[in-house]
């Protein structure tokens, strides 16, 4: 899945770009699982650096399916530990947030559940950082494939082929709400 700026004036800088499938993430999952990126120096003059990752995964069913994603980060060099909030630790996949894709995996046309989430982070300058995701409990998803890229710059978040946003979601339950609120005063005028 292509992953394009923001602003076409300033492209992206990508620090590091992976991509893992088949057995390094079938059939995993929990303690011991761990996706490696490869260490980097933070330059603060660039901007906060962004962990962009895209999870591609079968259904079996027709149920919702949701899996989690652990993501260690650690200065190894510094004196300190690694100031991140709590809620940049972990990724969240639901498929009620995804679109359905034919991507090419392993040389053959699949259709997939597709889905792109993003966390940004900032370091004290010339920090080296080093990045492990985990792959946590899953359910009703089968992973295929996940990339992820670490990049300096913003990147597009336009929603990717078939996938639901949740701005999207709001969007429409406002509308529905509002047709519902014309909808009763009209009824409340005619009485």
């Amino acid at each position: 899945m292509m992953l394009e700026s923001d602003d076409p004036a300033k492209p992206l800088e990508i620090i590091d770009d992976h991509t893992w499938s088949g057995k390094d993430i079938e059939g995993q999952g929990g303690i011991g699982t761990s996706l490696t990126l490869k260490p980097f120096k933070y330059d603060e003059t660039k901007g906060p650096v962004r962990l962009v990752l895209d999870y591609a995964a079968t259904r079996p069913g027709n149920e919702v399916g949701d899996a989690l994603i652990d993501i260690a980060i650690e200065c190894p060099e510094a004196s300190e530990p690694c100031q991140i909030p709590i809620a940049q630790t972990v990724m969240g996949v639901s498929t009620e947030f995804m679109g359905e894709s034919a991507i090419k995996l392993d040389g053959a046309p699949q259709s997939v559940w597709i889905s792109r989430l993003s966390h940004s982070y900032t370091f004290p300058h010339e920090t080296l950082v080093s990045i492990q995701l985990a792959l946590l409990e899953r359910n009703n998803l089968d992973p295929k494939a996940i990339r992820v890229r670490l990049i300096y710059g913003d990147y597009d978040r336009s929603a990717l082929p078939g996938q639901e946003t949740r701005t999207g979601l709001f969007l429409k339950i406002a509308a529905a709400i509002l047709l519902l609120l014309i909808v009763s005063i009209w009824w409340m005028r005619r009485q």
